[in-house]
């Protein structure tokens, strides 16, 4: 699932449409937290370091950021969280 996204700037705080916070939602009712876990690292080995060419922006590159799998006991699920920061710089 995709989840909440922010945009700002970090060094002033401010609103920045160029540096922002994706997050994605694992969820998994298997046994464990090894299917979680699994489809987490498979997410992080195809997007941790990813650059892309959105429009005439300029590129933009994701770094994780954050990443935990956790059990959820109200929905009896495994829950994995990784979060992505997507730098994009404008093209020249």
């Amino acid at each position: 699932t995709y989840g909440r996204t922010s945009a700002f700037d970090l060094e002033t705080g401010a609103d920045n449409d160029n540096d922002q916070l994706v997050t994605l939602h694992i969820w998994s009712k298997a046994q464990g937290e090894a299917e979680t876990r699994l489809i987490m690292d498979s997410i992080r080995a195809r997007l941790d370091g990813a650059a892309f060419s959105i429009g005439s922006r300029g590129q933009t590159r994701l770094s994780l950021e954050f990443a935990e799998a956790r059990y959820d006991e109200d929905l009896a699920v495994h829950h994995g969280l990784l979060r992505f920061r997507a730098l994009t710089q404008d093209a020249p």
